[in-house]
């Protein structure tokens, strides 16, 4: 009875047309009030489109200086060319050709529902998730109906389109045959020739012949765990490979991978939601010290339909194929020979390996070594043969452009790969190695090599390690012998992040920039001399919500921290933090009361990431900036061992330390902001993180609870054990050597230190970091008897974002659990 009382008595104060007398004149009801432009909430964030970030997608030509765009509108989908630099728009593909023909059923059903005048029922287009031209321009491949594998949308379905058949019985034609299973096709890819399209299905791989059909099987097996052509979860995860197929530059031969996962521990989890019955979802999963997949590479030969296996040195458990390339087109040998990368288990060495396909003989002809990790190349850069002033064509000894740590700093050089006509008596060929930057900055990566050769383009931030921009160096001076020491900045002075994709010719490119506070905008720009030609968005209703906002004080500073720990190595660091405070009635920090501003700590805290960026962060930015206008201080700390253009040292500084000096640099950085900030209350300090960065929070909470008063572990890793081997054994080393650092390093050893609020969240179908590891710390917080917050999301991945509500739901949760227990 209170409830419809309550419910009437709302209702008289409003009268609608059901309830009001005949004789009365009904009120129209109150106009909503409108949103204060100027105060964020989560429903902002998460239930409108005020804070959407928009991007064109546009991407380069493979040979020439042109970009394509696939065009959306109610007719279907086309593709553009945009010529460059004057943009002109060019329709390559028509809408016309994305139409498929209504089928029986679909006329039969429309013509139930309509009258006898109305027209038979239009075609439909195609669905497009991705689309790819072969390079003769004949035939378009596109892809649909896609499916997730572990982090990417990678199994679906293909269909091709001959472009050149323009007659009316013209159509598109499923890849693997039309009887192939729906959903099931991966990584369906043109040869160079565009003549067939090799893809993979249930794990074996296959070559079509695009203009007939005929299928030819190339790799496959009734073990369904040995894999052709991709990879199992911990590859794909750590060494970024998901596309394990690579065709010679003459489309003759097909490199491939193939991994026998046999032997490899099998990781269980529970689906209790899917159906009215739980069911178990297995799969692969090599943890700390387990059993790696074997990995070999065949190259078959599609005119002798025979595979011949590289002769790759070391027991295929215990080292892993990181790289397969072939030489490029341009020189000699070019579809004679492979370039491996192969790390040790340990990922200490890099060795480089240059393979003859017809014998399958491989020869080391350079090893990358480091008493810590290595890196491999994930992308390879060449020096043109006009570089050498002779025939390319004759030119048996390429350059390719690495990427080494060997003086402290990352810099490039150039390694001349060996070239004798015949690698059968040879076991090793150390190469000759040209430094071509120097200095004590960083490259972080290559950007593009110019076609003439002229130069090489990167991207590097000498001054300010949370930055990046493009820079360059001179190829004459640099194989001169001349290190490039100053490197020449291309990109404007404007500070924040610039990024690039770069044409063919590397006179142009797609420049992306954002700052910490301003939201991203995507140009043309020409590179040589700069210029910036044409913004394609500027993402201006962002950036004008973002002008709106209550104002924020932001910061980039570098702290010391030796006064706040006895550890000498620690005397002289000092660290990069970021940090975002509210502001006082003059809109300055300085006039808030001294220890009146909590603060909250957004932790990260392992080698593979950086969060000390000066880059819009998106969604996380925005709800950091909405708990400054509560009243708290959001801050981030690149500690040690961050993946951060400061050097070797600083980087490789953890290794063998995760958990411990990652921790304490980030209690000490706290420590410092206290100092630094004056209006910061040490009495409410707070930690959040997510993945490594959940871990790092668990570490925080329970090793330095008379520094942090609240946290918020999001997919942690409570146990080192209980992660992948190649990441953990990559910055740990392996647990036959050292088994104590694994166990120090781990949140669970130190449960017992837990005297503060605690949110403990995780997926249950998280395949990365893994429930069971966070329900193994709940027990052994159960046994400590400390009380703290769970929640489990069901179903949920890494990302806890599947399902209706999923992320609106995480942050409301979130920031109630830290208003309640920081302000």
């Amino acid at each position: 009875m209170a409830l419809t009382v309550g419910i009437l008595s709302q209702l008289s104060t409003t009268t609608t047309p059901a309830f009001a007398n005949s004789n009365e004149t009904s009120e129209a009801p109150p106009t909503p009030p409108k949103t204060d432009p100027a105060v964020l909430s989560l429903r902002r964030l998460f239930k409108t489109s005020d804070f959407r970030s928009k991007s064109r997608t546009l991407t380069w030509d493979n040979n020439e200086d042109i970009l394509w765009e696939r065009k959306s509108g109610k007719e279907g989908p086309a593709l553009n060319q945009l010529s460059v630099p004057d943009l002109q728009s060019t329709t390559i593909v028509p809408r016309e050709t994305f139409l498929l023909p209504a089928t029986e059923a679909e006329v039969d059903g429309d013509a139930e529902s309509a009258d006898s005048e109305s027209e038979e029922p239009s075609p439909k287009p195609i669905e497009i998730s991705q689309w790819t031209i072969s390079a003769d321009g004949r035939y378009l491949l596109v892809y649909n109906n896609t499916r997730r594998v572990w982090r990417q949308h990678t199994r679906g379905d293909y269909w091709l389109r001959d472009l050149s058949d323009d007659s009316p019985e013209a159509t598109w034609r499923k890849i693997g045959g039309e009887d192939a299973p729906d959903a099931k096709t991966m990584f369906a890819t043109f040869a160079p020739d565009g003549q067939s399209i090799a893809f993979v299905r249930d794990n074996d791989l296959y070559l079509e012949d695009c203009e007939t059909g005929d299928l030819q099987m190339v790799a496959g097996s009734d073990d369904p765990k040995l894999i052709s052509g991709t990879f199992d979860w911990v590859y794909e995860e750590e060494l970024g490979l998901r596309n394990g197929l690579r065709f010679s530059p003459n489309s003759q031969k097909l490199a491939f991978w193939q991994l026998d996962s046999n032997g490899v521990p099998i990781q269980t989890m529970i689906d209790n939601t899917s159906e009215r019955y739980a069911k178990t979802i297995e799969f692969a999963y090599p943890k700390v010290g387990q059993t790696n997949s074997a990995a070999k590479v065949g190259v078959w030969d599609r005119t002798s339909k025979k595979t011949v296996w590289l002769d790759l040195p070391g027991d295929p458990r215990e080292n892993y194929i990181a790289a397969v390339d072939w030489l490029p087109s341009d020189f000699a040998h070019a579809n004679e020979r492979l370039l491996i990368q192969q790390l040790n288990r340990k990922q200490n060495q890099n060795h480089v390996f240059l393979c003859d396909v017809e014998t399958g003989h491989c020869v080391n002809i350079h090893t990358e070594v480091s008493d810590a990790w290595v890196r491999h190349l994930r992308e390879l850069h060449w020096l043109p043969g006009s570089v050498f002033g002779s025939d390319a064509s004759d030119n048996s000894s390429p350059r390719l452009l690495w990427l080494s740590e060997r003086s402290g700093w990352q810099h490039i050089e150039a390694i001349e790969i060996p070239g004798p006509d015949s690698l059968e008596e040879e076991s090793n060929l150390p190469s000759r190695i040209t430094p071509v930057t120097g200095g004590s900055w960083d490259v972080i990566s290559i950007a593009a090599v110019a076609k003439d050769g002229s130069h090489i383009d990167f991207i590097a931030s000498p001054e300010q390690p949370s930055q990046r921009a493009l820079y360059r160096v001179s190829l004459e001076q640099g194989l001169s012998g001349q290190l490039a020491t100053t490197p020449e900045r291309i990109s404007p002075d404007e500070g924040g992040t610039f990024s690039y994709s770069v044409s063919p010719t590397a006179d142009y490119a797609l420049e992306s920039w954002s700052d910490f506070n301003s939201a991203p905008q995507q140009r043309l720009v020409q590179l040589d001399p700069y210029k910036r030609l044409k913004t394609f968005d500027d993402n201006e209703k962002l950036h004008e919500n973002l002008e709106k906002l209550a104002p924020v004080h932001t910061e980039f500073v570098r702290l010391p921290i030796g006064e706040f720990t006895d550890d000498p190595a620690s005397k002289d660091m000092e660290l990069d933090v970021w940090i975002m405070m509210p502001v006082g009635e003059d809109n300055s920090i300085e006039s808030l009361p001294p220890k009146s501003v909590p603060l909250l700590v957004h932790v990260y805290g392992e080698p593979a990431g950086q969060t000390v960026l000066d880059q819009y962060g998106g969604t996380t930015y925005l709800w950091h900036r909405l708990l400054t206008q509560h009243g708290i201080a959001v801050a981030s700390v690149d500690n040690r061992g961050a993946n951060a253009p400061r050097g070797k040292a600083f980087r490789q500084s953890i290794y063998k330390q995760i958990g411990r000096i990652s921790i304490s640099d980030q209690a000490h950085a706290t420590q410092a902001m206290l100092k630094h900030f004056a209006a910061l209350d040490p009495e409410h300090v707070g930690l959040w993180g997510w993945s490594g960065g959940g871990s790092s929070t668990l570490n925080g909470l329970f090793q330095f609870p008379e520094l942090y008063s609240m946290g918020i572990a999001v997919a942690p890793v409570p146990d080192q054990l209980d992660y992948d081997t190649i990441y953990q054994e990559r910055y740990m080393g392996l647990v036959t050597e050292n088994r104590v650092a694994f166990v120090q390093g781990s949140p669970i050893t130190h449960a017992s230190g837990l005297s503060d609020p605690l949110l403990l969240i995780h997926g249950t179908a998280d395949d990365n970091v893994h429930y069971a590891s966070s329900a193994r710390l709940i027990n052994r917080l159960i046994a400590e008897n400390k009380q703290f917050q769970m929640m489990a999301y069901p179903g949920r991945t890494h990302s806890v974002s599947e399902g209706e509500g999923t992320r609106y739901h995480l942050r409301t949760m979130m920031t109630n659990f830290i208003l309640q227990h920081l302000k």
